[in-house]
């Protein structure tokens, strides 16, 4: 069993994020000179290929040179950001990952990549996480669900979408706020936790929003709380694990775009104000707001900034709930 960063990693991987940040620019031809790619660390078909495909196809009108799209899926996510880590750093390989970039850096013995390795762009969406219960249980709300832990300890159950991921923490922290002890049942995504939490293998069970909106006429599962920092306008009378009486817990995830770090910074630049326009145009944000994503498309300091306060936030929550992988 592994033992858990210490603090001075954060300081460590923090200033590691600053030196890349502040690499110097480097002679540049225009940009883009030639075929870009977006690597993506998920299979072909999700939510994160369908954002990325129509990112890749703004961006190929916009720049008049051909876009693809790459999912490199594995190794939560490791393999498609060790990918673009190791890539030229001239903006021609992009890597559009989501918060286990961060997660992995706390948890993983060995990534194949540093937060110094890549440069920041943008963070096109927060990705909400819903926590739901099998409508069986009878319970409306997360202060019954913590009552009925409670009363019938060690019985109830969550599901989580992998061993150390953000579901995964945000289950354990609520144990141990609450003072209750839900079973943790690790699954290789949401659609297996979710399926079984439907048929009451599991007595509840984390997701994406768009995914847990699509089972609600099921009849068999009630969402309880988000991890937002606001309520959902698609589920406006879902609260937030903050309004809930559990502000830590308000870790939503996110998915963004990154370079290998010493790209240019006018070629981040470009590639920012593109994606900017992209996820703030009415077509595109309507989709993401169907996905149950919220966008946002801010500047690469900005994003730089909350990755940097996500780092610590995360870190906390693993160390203070013992999270590891075994």
């Amino acid at each position: 069993m592994r033992v858990l960063p210490a603090g001075g990693v954060v300081r460590a991987v923090l200033l590691l994020l600053a030196v890349a940040l502040a690499a110097p620019a480097q002679a540049q031809e225009a940009y883009p000179s030639r075929p870009v790619r977006i690597l993506t660390p998920t299979a072909a078909g999700g939510n994160i290929d369908i954002m990325a495909r129509a990112l890749a196809e703004r961006f190929a009108a916009a720049w008049g040179q051909g876009v693809v799209v790459e999912p490199r899926p594995g190794a939560n996510g490791m393999l498609a950001a060790g990918a673009v880590a190791k890539a030229p750093a001239d903006g021609h390989t992009i890597l559009f990952s989501h918060s286990a970039l961060v997660q992995n850096l706390l948890l993983q013995p060995n990534p194949p990549y540093k937060l110094a390795d890549l440069a920041p762009v943008t963070m096109l969406a927060l990705f909400p996480i819903a926590y739901g219960v099998n409508t069986a249980l009878g319970v409306n709300s997360l202060a019954e669900l913590i009552a009925l832990a409670k009363a019938r300890p060690r019985t109830l159950s969550f599901g989580s979408y992998g061993t150390g991921s953000g579901a995964h923490i945000i289950g354990a922290a609520l144990n141990r706020a609450a003072g209750i002890d839900l079973t943790h049942v690790p699954y290789k995504g949401e659609v297996p936790a979710v399926t079984d939490m439907l048929s009451g293998q599991v007595s509840s069970a984390y997701g994406s929003v768009g995914y847990m909106a699509r089972q609600i006429g099921s009849g068999k599962v009630r969402l309880i709380a988000v991890a937002s920092a606001q309520r959902l306008k698609s589920f406006p009378d879902v609260p937030t694990f903050a309004e809930a009486g559990f502000p830590a817990l308000n870790l939503p995830g996110w998915g963004g775009l990154f370079v290998p770090a010493g790209t240019p910074p006018a070629v981040i630049a470009r590639i920012n104000a593109e994606a900017v326009r992209a996820v703030q145009s009415a077509d595109l944000a309507e989709r993401i707001n169907g996905m149950g994503f919220v966008p946002v498309g801010n500047g690469a300091e900005a994003f730089a900034a909350s990755i940097r306060s996500e780092f610590e936030r995360w870190e906390t929550a693993i160390r203070e709930n013992q999270i590891r992988l075994d």
